[in-house]
């Protein structure tokens, strides 16, 4: 079986794909919905009636899911932030390398 050695330009193009892709911002979790508009002439607001109470019936619905995954967010958030502390408060402990001591 033939070895596979790759140029240390092809290397480190690969170090810098997969870096870059790690660093992507991440993706928004928890999108609010969209209030039903009201600022519209009374006509129109009585003849499209049932069809704006239908909207606002599926804002409510859809605000309470809204709040839910603030909440689990915010706990997630939480979470990610008492691990970092930890991971930090366990990098703080480690000795200096010599050459880093005055």
């Amino acid at each position: 079986m033939p070895s596979l050695t790759l140029p240390r330009t092809t290397v480190a193009a690969m170090f810098l794909v997969i870096t870059a892709t790690a660093a992507q911002p991440e993706v928004i979790r928890c999108l609010p919905p969209q209030v039903p508009v009201t600022d519209l002439p009374k006509a129109v607001l009585a003849e499209y009636r049932a069809e704006i109470g239908a909207e606002f019936e599926s804002y409510f619905t859809a605000i309470s899911t809204h709040i839910a995954c603030l909440d689990e967010e915010r706990t997630r958030a939480l979470t990610e932030a008492r691990d970092a502390a930890d991971a930090y408060a366990t990098f703080l402990n480690i000795p200096p390398a010599q050459k880093d001591l005055p």
